[in-house]
């Protein structure tokens, strides 16, 4: 099995929960179906669908600040309405890609820095530019015995024990969706767990290949959704 890693960072970032209406509220890192919706865009497919897995590595502290901003009208400038954004300052991430479908396709427009539409982190004044960060060949994690360090966020169910570290704060973010079925269209919640200053976690995992991968690189859990 294949996984390859590629990394995006931007001075601000917005990924706006489904739930949250007047105060526009942001989920504290980029969801799965963002990060797949990068890769539409490095490919140039729109509305982008797909079974590959994405993995979810936070390389920087999770910092949020709310700005309050007068949205215009589309339909001209005597209606404006005041409203408050929250923003992620100086987010980083690594984004695992692994399966079938695309694989090979974002390898090479990774590695030749061909990308057909402009990739943005959840809005179009959050602008980046990925960067190929190498590919590996891995073995899916099967003990559940072992207390493993993970770089990636992980899902609720994927954890069987938390193994607290003095200096590690770990943290729940809830209502992520899983799945994009097209056509503004979604499937599936997930919660996640993660640390919030972009350490490693430590933990021993639960086993669900129907739910999630679990796979091992350069000694480290990732978890693919």
């Amino acid at each position: 099995m294949k996984v390859l890693a590629f990394d995006v960072k931007s001075s601000v970032a917005h990924f706006r929960r489904p739930d949250t209406t007047a105060t526009q509220l942001t989920y504290p890192f980029i969801p799965p179906t963002a990060a797949k919706g990068l890769v539409g865009a490095i490919l140039g497919i729109e509305d982008f669908t797909t079974t590959d897995k994405v993995g979810i590595e936070l390389r920087s502290s999770v910092r949020l600040v709310s700005q309050q901003l007068s949205l215009l009208h589309n339909g001209g400038s005597s209606f404006n309405r005041p409203t408050t954004i929250q923003l992620l300052v100086e987010p980083a991430y690594r984004i695992y890609y692994a399966g079938e479908q695309f694989f090979n396709e974002l390898e090479i427009a990774l590695k030749e820095k061909q990308f057909v539409y402009t990739t943005y982190l959840g809005s179009a004044f959050a602008i980046t530019t990925p960067v190929y960060a190498g590919t590996w060949e891995l073995n899916e994690v099967l003990d559940t015995g072992k207390t493993y360090s993970a770089r990636s966020v992980i899902p609720v169910s994927a954890i069987k024990e938390l193994v607290p570290k003095d200096g590690h704060y770990y943290q729940r973010a809830s209502g992520f969706m899983k799945r994009y079925e097209g056509h503004r269209t979604f499937s599936q919640s997930i919660d996640f767990i993660f640390e919030k200053s972009g350490k490693k976690m430590f933990m021993k995992p639960k086993l669900n290949q129907e739910e999630y991968q679990l796979v091992e690189i350069e000694g480290d859990l990732v978890c693919l959704v």
